[in-house]
C-alpha cells in the first residue's frame, strides 16, 4: 500500500486525540473536520471520523475512513484491527480475516488480534480454527476476557459444560460484570437442563443497560430456550420473537430497498412454470473418467434433517460428503434469475455446460476431497431452488430430498439463531419463514413434474424411528452396501463445527424430541398453518 505524506499541526492532532480518549467522539470528529478543512493530514483525523461513524452504525463510511487512515499508516496493527472489525460487521469475513492476518504479521504476540481472528474464523464457519485462535489469544494473555468468553461459548455449544463453566468463571474473576461470560454460563445451564437457573440469570442479564444489539438478541434467544425447557411455550415464543425483533433491527438496513427472498422466489416459480416441457430434456454429455461412481445431491429445506443424514452417510467408507459449500452460486446467478435465465439454461450448449462442470469439480478438489471411485454427496438444504441447473449440469445425479413435518421445520427456523443472509432474514418472522418454505416446496414440486429426476424422499422422522430400515433404503438408492458402522455417526460428529446450528443435536445421536415439537406451539403457529397445510398433506403429516 502506498503511504501518503502526513502534513498536520501537532496541536490539532493532540486536541483530537484527547477528545477521543475522553469518549467525546462527536467533538473529536468536529475537530478533525476542522483540521482537514485547513489542509492538515494525519491518521488520527480520519480515525476520529471513523469512530463517530461506527457509533452511528454507518459501517461502510467508517470503513472508508479507517482505510484512508491506513493509507497514511499502513502497518499500524490497531488500524488493521479496526478495519477487520468493521469488515466483520459488514459480513465480509474473508477480507476481515486478511486484515487480522496482516496485523499478526506486524505484531505476532498481540492477544487481542488473535481473538479477533477467531471471531472472523467462527463467522466464516471455520469453527475448529476459530477455537485454536481463541486459545492462542489466551496463551498470549491469560487475562483476555473476550477470548475466555469465546472459548466458554464454543464449549457450551459443543456440550462440554464443565469446560464452558471453567472458561466463563475465569473470565468473571477478571471482570465480574462481563455480559458474554454470564451468557455463556446461562448457555451451559440450558445445556445441562438447569432451566430455572438459566432463566434467573438471563432475566437479570436482559435488563442490563449494556445488553443491546446482537448481545440482546442472543440473550432473548437463550431465555426462550430456558422457558421452552420448562414447558412455558407462550413465554418462550415471546422471547424468541423479541430475539428476532432485535436481529431484524440489526440487519434490515442490509436488505432495505431490494427485493426480498420470497419475492425473488415467487418470480422464480412463475418463470419456471412458464417454460415449456420440451425445454427440459436430458442433455447428452460424457462425464470425465476420473470422478465419483455416483453423484448425489442432498437437499430439501433448512432444519429438515440434512445435517443428520449427511453425517450418517459420511461414516460410510464408500461415501464422501460435501457439507454446505455452494459451488453453484455463480452459475446459478447466471441462469436462475427469471424467464431469460431459464431460456439461456435450456438452450445452453454442451460446451458451455462442460465449462461449468469443470469449474464445479475443480472446486471440489480444491477442498481436498477425493471422490474418485466413491459416492459423492453434495449436501446443501437450499439447493432445491437449483434443481433445473443441477439437472442440466449433472443429469445422471440422484437427489435425496429431506422432508420433516413442515410445522417443525418452520418453528425451528424461527427459533434458531441462524446466520442472517437475504434468505434467512425471512426466518426472523414466523410468516416469513412459512412463506419461504411454501415457495421452495412449490418450486420443488414443479421440478419433480418437469424434470426426469431420480429422487428419493427421506423423512427425518423415519430415520429417527427406524434407523436401520431407513439407512438401508438410502444406501440402496445411492448404490453402496449398508454398514453396521453407520450407527457410529454421533461419535464421528464430534468434529462438526461447534457453531453449526445442527451440530449439537447430531452429536447427541438419535432422539425423538425433535419430532412433533410444533404441537407445544400449536396456537402460536395458527396464523401460518393455512400456508403449510398443503405440504403437511403432501408429505404425509395430516394425521399427526
Amino acid at each position: 500500500m502506498k503511504t501518503l505524506e502526513v502534513h498536520t499541526s501537532p496541536s490539532a492532532v493532540r486536541a483530537v486525540a484527547q477528545a477521543v480518549g475522553a469518549d467525546e467522539f462527536a467533538r473529536a470528529a468536529a475537530l478533525a473536520d476542522e483540521a482537514l478543512a485547513k489542509g492538515f493530514i494525519h491518521p488520527v483525523l480520519f480515525i476520529a471520523r471513523a469512530l463517530l461513524l461506527e457509533r452511528q452504525a454507518r459501517d461502510e463510511d467508517a470503513l472508508a475512513a479507517f482505510q484512508h487512515a491506513r493509507s497514511l499508516a499502513p502497518k499500524d496493527p490497531r488500524l488493521l484491527n479496526a478495519i477487520g472489525l468493521c469488515l466483520l460487521r459488514l459480513h465480509r469475513y474473508g477480507e476481515a480475516l486478511a486484515a487480522f492476518d496482516e496485523a499478526i504479521r506486524v505484531k505476532p504476540a498481540a492477544s487481542a488480534t488473535h481473538q479477533n481472528r477467531g471471531l472472523a474464523l467462527g463467522m466464516a464457519g471455520r469453527a475448529e480454527e476459530a477455537e485454536r485462535a481463541h486459545a492462542r489469544a489466551v496463551r498470549l494473555d491469560p487475562r483476555n476476557v473476550e477470548a475466555l468468553t469465546s472459548l466458554a461459548s464454543i464449549a457450551a455449544h459443543k456440550g462440554e459444560t464443565a469446560m464452558a463453566r471453567d472458561y466463563a468463571e475465569r473470565a468473571l474473576k477478571i471482570d465480574s460484570r462481563n455480559l458474554a461470560a454470564r451468557a455463556a454460563l446461562a448457555l451451559a445451564e440450558v445445556s445441562q437442563g438447569q432451566f430455572a437457573d438459566a432463566e434467573s440469570r438471563l432475566r437479570v442479564l436482559v435488563e442490563e443497560p449494556g445488553v443491546a444489539g446482537h448481545a440482546r438478541a442472543v440473550t432473548f434467544a437463550l431465555l426462550g430456550d430456558a422457558l421452552d425447557g420448562q414447558d412455558r411455550c407462550a413465554d418462550a415464543f415471546a422471547a424468541y420473537t423479541a430475539a428476532n425483533t432485535e436481529r431484524r433491527k440489526l440487519h434490515q438496513s442490509r436488505f432495505r430497498g431490494n427485493p426480498g427472498a420470497v419475492d425473488i422466489l415467487e418470480h422464480l416459480v412463475a418463470s419456471f412454470a412458464a417454460t415449456a416441457d420440451e425445454q427440459w430434456r436430458a442433455p447428452e454429455h460424457d462425464e470425465p473418467g476420473q470422478g465419483p461412481v455416483q453423484h448425489v445431491f442432498l437437499l430439501g429445506f433448512f432444519r429438515s434433517g440434512t445435517t443428520l443424514l449427511g453425517q450418517v452417510l459420511e461414516t460410510h467408507p464408500g461415501i464422501v460428503t460435501l457439507d454446505e459449500r455452494d459451488f453453484l452460486a455463480d452459475v446459478a446467478e447466471r441462469y436462475l434469475n427469471g424467464a431469460d435465465g431459464f431460456a439461456r439454461l435450456s438452450a445452453s450448449t454442451e460446451d458451455e455446460l462442460a465449462i461449468h462442470r469443470k469449474t464445479y469439480w475443480q472446486r471440489v478438489r480444491d477442498q481436498g476431497l477425493r471422490v474418485e471411485g466413491k459416492v459423492f454427496v453434495d449436501k446443501h438444504p437450499f439447493h432445491t431452488i437449483k434443481l433445473p441447473l443441477i439437472f442440466k449440469l449433472f443429469p445422471d445425479a440422484k437427489v435425496l430430498f429431506a422432508i420433516r413435518d413442515p410445522r417443525d421445520v418452520v418453528l425451528s427456523c424461527f427459533r434458531r439463531q441462524l446466520d442472517v443472509d437475504l434468505v434467512k432474514f425471512e426466518f426472523l418472522t414466523l410468516e416469513g419463514a412459512a412463506r419461504l418454505y411454501d415457495c421452495v416446496m412449490r418450486f420443488g414440486e414443479l421440478c419433480r413434474r418437469r424434470l426426469p429426476l431420480a429422487i428419493l424422499d427421506h423423512r427425518y422422522e423415519d430415520l429417527v424411528g427406524a434407523f436401520d430400515d431407513r439407512t438401508r433404503a438410502v444406501c440402496d438408492f445411492v448404490g453402496v452396501p449398508w454398514r453396521d458402522s453407520m450407527h457410529d455417526f454421533a461419535v464421528a460428529a464430534q468434529s462438526l463445527g461447534a457453531q453449526k446450528p445442527s451440530a449439537k443435536q447430531v452429536r447427541r445421536g438419535l432422539y425423538s424430541e425433535g419430532a412433533g415439537r410444533w404441537r407445544r406451539y400449536r396456537s402460536q403457529l395458527e396464523p401460518v398453518l393455512p400456508l403449510l397445510q398443503p405440504w403437511i398433506e403432501r408429505f404425509g403429516y395430516a394425521g399427526d
